[in-house]
Order: C-alpha cells, then sequence, then structure tokens
C-alpha cells in the first residue's frame, strides 16, 4: 500500500480548547459527549485506539467490517488487520506513542467479520490526548470501490494494449500536424521499422509515395476541421519504393475532455491479397471482353498493357511474337524508357528467346543474367537491366510469344508474386491474342481473296475484251485487203497497213503488260536485286521513247545525278520507267514538257516525274494502282491504253520496298513520285 506522510494531527495535538486558552486532557466520555453526533455523520470510518484496542468506533466503520459497534468495541487490531500488515501498523503505533516520526497516512488491508473478505482502506492516523490518556484517532476511508474502479480501469488498459499489439491491422494517433504520437507493433511491422523512436514524429510524407500521402493528409485535415469520420476507405498506398499495397481504413477525430480535437485516430487493414485477388479477376474479364471487341490487334495490346499496369509497375513493357516458319521473333507491341524498339529478327540468344525455349516464366536478376550468358543459355541484347521477368504466351502447348516487364534500376520491383499473377494471366492473354491475329488474319486473307478474284476477273475481262477487240478489226482490215486488194490504190493500202502496224503493237504492249503483271503477281518473276544506276535506266529509256514524243513536240528532260545509285533488279526498274514516260508522253499534250528529277535522303531517293498534261481528277487517282477497277482513258492524240500500266509499277515499287504517289490537278498536269533504296553501303 501506498504511504503518505502527511497527517491530519500532528501525534501531540489536542482536539479542544478551554475558553480560557489552556489545553485540557481528554477523556473517552468526553469525546463521546462533544462529537458522537459528527462522528456518526461523517461519511468515513473513526475509530479511537488504546493499548491496540479499539476503544470507540463510529457506525461507518461497523458496518465496513460487517460488526455491530457493541462487537467491534470490544475487539483488538490483531483481529481486524489483515496478517499481511499486521506487524507494519503495530510497529509504527508504538512509535507514533514515544514521539518518533512515522507515516501517518497509508494503505492496508483489515478482515471482514465473515473472515473471508478483505477490506482495503486507507488510514490517516494522530494521537489525542496525553500522558497516560494518549489516544490514537484514526480515519478509515473505504478503498473498495477505488480500487475495483482502478482494478477495471488497468484491465481496460491492458485490453486495450493487448488488441494493439495482436490486432494484424494498423491502429495509430496522429496530431493536429499529422504526424505520428502513438502507433502498435502491426503499424511498425508493416513500415518495416523496429522502434516506436523511428515513427514518432513522422508523416506519411517520410513513409509512403507523395500521391497517398496528399491523400491522406486532405483526408485527416477534413476529419480535423468537421469533425467528421471516414469508415472502410479503399485506399491505394504507393510506398517510397514504388511498391503498392491496398488498404481499408477508418479514421475519427480525437477529442478531449474541453470537447477539443486534438488529432486523428486510424485502423488501417491491408486488404492487398483480397484487392489483387479482384483485380486479377476484372483484369481477365476485361482481357477476355477485349477479344469480342471491336479493337484492333495494337489496340489489343495497348490495353493489355494498360490492365497489367493496374497489378505492377509496368513502365518498361513489351510483347514479342515467335513466327515458326520464319523462325524469327517480332515486336508489335514495345514500350522501354531505355531500348528502342527492335524490328523483327531472327531467334537468337536474348532473353525473350530463353523463355520461347523454355517454355517457363522467367524472373531474373542481374546476378542470374551473368550465369545464363556464363553458361552460353543466353547473351546481352540491349543494356542489362536490374531485375527482367518473361511469361510465354502459350496456346495448344506451343509458345505463341511471351510478355515482359523489366527494371533497370531496382532489383525488387518484381518478385515471386508478380511472376505468379503475370503467369496467372497469361494465359487468357495468350488466348486473346491468338484470337484476335487469327481474326486479323481471316479478315486479311478475305480481303486479299476479294482482290485476287476481282484482279483475276480483271484478267479475263482484259483477255476476252481488250485483246479480242483488237483481233476484231485486224481481221476485218487483213480480209477487206485480201478481198480487194485489186481495187484499192498504193496510199489506200499503206493506211490500212498503219492502222494495222499500231494496232498490233497496241495489243503487243497489252499482252506484255499482261504476262509481266501475271509473273509478278504469281511469284514466278524473281527478284534479284543489285546496284543500278537509274540516270542511265532513265536514259536508256529516254532515247527509246524521244521519236514517239518528238512526233507530239514534247520536250523530254533527265535532271538526274550521273551518279544516281539504287538497289533494284534491272529488269523490273526498266519495265517501270518505261511504263511511266509512256504514261506521261500520252497524256500531254502537244508542246508539253516531261521532267524526271530527284530528292535525295539519307536511305532512300525519292523519283519525281512531272508532266504538264491534262491532270486526272481526284476520285480516279486511286482507280489508277487497281486492276480490280477498270480505269482506261485515251491519249491526247488518241492513243489507248491497256489500263494495267499504273498498276504494274506499283507491284515494282513494293516489291522493291518502296512507295509510290500520284499529285494531280485536273488541266494542271501530274507528278508521279516514287521511292527506292539506296544501296546499303552508299
Amino acid at each position: 500500500m501506498n504511504e503518505i506522510t502527511n497527517t491530519t494531527f500532528n501525534q501531540n495535538q489536542k482536539l479542544d480548547e478551554s475558553s480560557s486558552g489552556t489545553l485540557t486532557a481528554y477523556s473517552l466520555s468526553d469525546f463521546q459527549s462533544k462529537y458522537d453526533v459528527l462522528v456518526h455523520t461523517i461519511p468515513d470510518g473513526l475509530v479511537l485506539l488504546k493499548d491496540e484496542k479499539i476503544k470507540y468506533s463510529n457506525k461507518h466503520f461497523a458496518d465496513l467490517l460487517g460488526y455491530k459497534i457493541p462487537e467491534i468495541t470490544e475487539l483488538g487490531l490483531r483481529e481486524v488487520i489483515a496478517p499481511n500488515d499486521l506487524e507494519k501498523v503495530l510497529e509504527r503505533s508504538k512509535k507514533r506513542l514515544r514521539g518518533e516520526l512515522v507515516p501517518n497516512q497509508y494503505d492496508i488491508d483489515l478482515i471482514h467479520k465473515d473472515k473471508k473478505k478483505i477490506v482495503p482502506v486507507s488510514v490517516n492516523v494522530g494521537v489525542i490526548g496525553s500522558g497516560t490518556e494518549k489516544f490514537q484517532f484514526v480515519i478509515i476511508k473505504d478503498l473498495t470501490t477505488k480500487i475495483e474502479i482502478e482494478k477495471k480501469f488497468d484491465r481496460e488498459l491492458k485490453l486495450q494494449q493487448y488488441f494493439m499489439d495482436y490486432l494484424p491491422d494498423s491502429i495509430y494517433f496522429k496530431d493536429l500536424d499529422s504526424k505520428f504520437i502513438k502507433a502498435n507493433k502491426a503499424t511498425l511491422t508493416k513500415m518495416g521499422l523496429i522502434s516506436f523512436d523511428e515513427l514518432i514524429g513522422k508523416t506519411d510524407f517520410d513513409i509512403f509515395g507523395d500521391e497517398h500521402a496528399r491523400l491522406a493528409k486532405k483526408d485527416e485535415e477534413e476529419i480535423i476541421k468537421n469533425r467528421t469520420s471516414i469508415i472502410n476507405k479503399i485506399e491505394k498506398e504507393t510506398w517510397r519504393d514504388g511498391k503498392i499495397t491496398w488498404a481499408s481504413t477508418t479514421k475519427i477525430p480525437l477529442i478531449d475532455e474541453n470537447n477539443n480535437v486534438y488529432g486523428t485516430f486510424g485502423i488501417t487493414r491491408d486488404i492487398t491479397d483480397l484487392k489483387k485477388a479482384e483485380i486479377i479477376k476484372e483484369a481477365l474479364f476485361k482481357i477476355s471482353s477485349a477479344v469480342t471487341a471491336q479493337m484492333k490487334l495494337s489496340e489489343l495490346f495497348g490495353f493489355i498493357h494498360k490492365t497489367i499496369s493496374e497489378l505492377m509497375r509496368a513502365d518498361n513493357f513489351y510483347i514479342a511474337m515467335y513466327h515458326q516458319v520464319t523462325d524469327t521473333v517480332s515486336f508489335p507491341y514495345w514500350v522501354d524508357k531505355v531500348d528502342p524498339q527492335p524490328t523483327e529478327q531472327k531467334a537468337e540468344r536474348g532473353l525473350t528467346e530463353y523463355v520461347l525455349r523454355t517454355g517457363c516464366a522467367q524472373l531474373i536478376n542481374e546476378e542470374l543474367d551473368m550465369k545464363l550468358r556464363e553458361a552460353g543459355e543466353t547473351s546481352l541484347l540491349g543494356a542489362p537491366t536490374q531485375i527482367w521477368l518473361g511469361v510465354p504466351l502459350i496456346v495448344e502447348g506451343c509458345a505463341i510469344g511471351v510478355i515482359v516487364v523489366q527494371d533497370y534500376s531496382d532489383p525488387l520491383t518484381y518478385g515471386e508474386e508478380e511472376k505468379e499473377i503475370l503467369t496467372y494471366i497469361s494465359e487468357q492473354i495468350a488466348l486473346a491474342i491468338d484470337k484476335k491475329y487469327n481474326d486479323e488474319k481471316i479478315i486479311e486473307y478475305s480481303e486479299e481473296l476479294k482482290e485476287l478474284n476481282a484482279s483475276k476477273d480483271k484478267f479475263f475481262s482484259i483477255i476476252s475484251h481488250d485483246l479480242k477487240s483488237p483481233f476484231h478489226g485486224l481481221l476485218g482490215l487483213t480480209r477487206m485487203i485480201v478481198e480487194e486488194y485489186d481495187s484499192m490504190s498504193e496510199s489506200e493500202i499503206w493506211q490500212y497497213i498503219q492502222i494495222i502496224k499500231e494496232s498490233t503493237e497496241s495489243t503487243y504492249k497489252l499482252i506484255e503488260n499482261l504476262l509481266e503483271w501475271s509473273r509478278l503477281e504469281s511469284g514466278k518473276m524473281k527478284f534479284n536485286p543489285a546496284l543500278q544506276n537509274m540516270f542511265m535506266i532513265v536514259e536508256d529509256t529516254r532515247i527509246l521513247l524521244n521519236q514517239t514524243a518528238r512526233i507530239k513536240n514534247i520536250n523530254l528532260r533527265n535532271k538526274l545525278g550521273h551518279q544516281c545509285f539504287v538497289w533494284g533488279d534491272d529488269t523490273m526498274l526498266q519495265s517501270l520507267i518505261q511504263n511511266l514516260i509512256s504514261n506521261a508522253i500520252k497524256f500531254t499534250p502537244a508542246g508539253g514538257s516531261i521532267e524526271v528529277s530527284e530528292k535525295r535522303f539519307d536511305d532512300h531517293i525519292e523519283f519525281i516525274f512531272s508532266d504538264t498534261g491534262v491532270g486526272i481528277k481526284e476520285e480516279d487517282i486511286e482507280k489508277l494502282f487497281r486492276i480490280d477497277v477498270s480505269f482506261t482513258t485515251k491519249g491526247t492524240a488518241q492513243e489507248k491504253g491497256t489500263g494495267l500500266g499504273l498498276a504494274l509499277c506499283k507491284e515494282i515499287v513494293n516489291i522493291h520496298g518502296g512507295q509510290i504517289k500520284i499529285l494531280s490537278k485536273f488541266g494542271e498536269g501530274t507528278k508521279i513520285i516514287f521511292t527506292l533504296n539506296k544501296p546499303k553501303n552508299n
């Protein structure tokens, strides 16, 4: 029991003073007669002790121990004081009567009449009287209720601490500046701290990334200002190291006894696993839904990237596709902060190919990467990374590609958890990509089939009509000459022969273009590229067609540089140039001009064939390159066309990896522009 050295009564103090001012000795009967009414009305117990015996007791003390007053005044201290306190009380009593300084206020345990119940009390002892008539005057205060309250409070504190220490949820208190002032062990564990000293005085900005810290601070300011609460708010916690967790948070204001807010109290439950399962489920649903959505394959790749970004960091992300027929790997989707997007390449010894070979997900850090290279399993392609995670895209047991995330600076960005997540959703991704890829191939093949059928129809139309018509004319002319030869003049015969010549040349050119186009379409015309001087090819064609141009008084100029080299097939390029110049002569009126010029770029040359001809209507330009659309017009001198020339030119340019386009205004002339690649060593 606590001992208090203050006392209400000094050891030799007397309780009464006569009117003359002199102290008089007290007897027990004096005390009873003067103070009996008073002592029976005070709420505490009161006794007078002499020679370790109770000489007087008020009703409160007797009731406290379960006695009647006559019973308790027959008892001694040894019968009412608990054994653990008895010797201490008797020793102090003796010293007090001798005038020694001892504590006058302290706590002890008393014994109830039933001998079972212990009654805790606080006593305040004084001495009255003098000589042989000294009494110890004792005021007894019942501590039972106080101790029960203290025990209850202590139990509540222990219970609170128990919950604080053993609940898996983070429990924390913050001041008005959102600084931590108290937290439980779970909070320290979650934050990776060892002691409370590491946390006290810090804010969320010292623990989390700015995004989450700002939102938490805003919430707490709102709670403090408006005395509101937030209940089970779902929060995305972004940590300073980039890690992402999810939590359900409840926060309330802390209010003191004066009704002032002095901070906030929060409970945060980690729901990362639950949220990730929910996000993964949602991701799978999104990906499966995307398959049936009206989006292109490239859009699907972007959608997959966005979906994975919701599950883990994906700043550096790519999808690689394996092409078994050519044994090549392409990278149709590539987002990377360091390396540029690679072109389709032969399958080599990169990490991507390692995943394709093993058919297993691979989590490769810097150390494992080095071991794989030393073992000859892989070789370094691009910049080295700190952590690389690749998962195969498998359809019907075959790896059709790889999906990859990587980090160049933090080796802890990806671990087994991310590997499991990516592996789990990879099957759905593979099926989605494969289906979308096949859908696009079907559409592509369908379009090609339509074009092929249209080309076939056009081809047979040309054979049945464009070839049949001139032969009808030829047959008619030759029959007329044979039947009427004797009656025809020499000039008439010459005129008919000239018509036959022109018709034959036109038909021959048509057959020549048809055969060349069909060889290109069927792949029978071999592409044999070599170093070609375009100046010489154009010049040879200019000389060949110069006589035709002179007939119409057309100025035909070759303005190419003498060292204008490209990489191409000689036969195809001659056919290309001859068709373009013949076409220009055909649609340029007398007195006009045709010019061939160039623009040089780093890896290719742009060739411009300009004429001052009749021009082309805008709606007819696209028709010129299509064999499935019948479009042919007569030249300025009524020259006939085959309808195949520019379609053939487009095929030749495409085979050479170039592009061709037409710029024209009706009545103002035309420019046909195409590109050819430079030789690789020039």
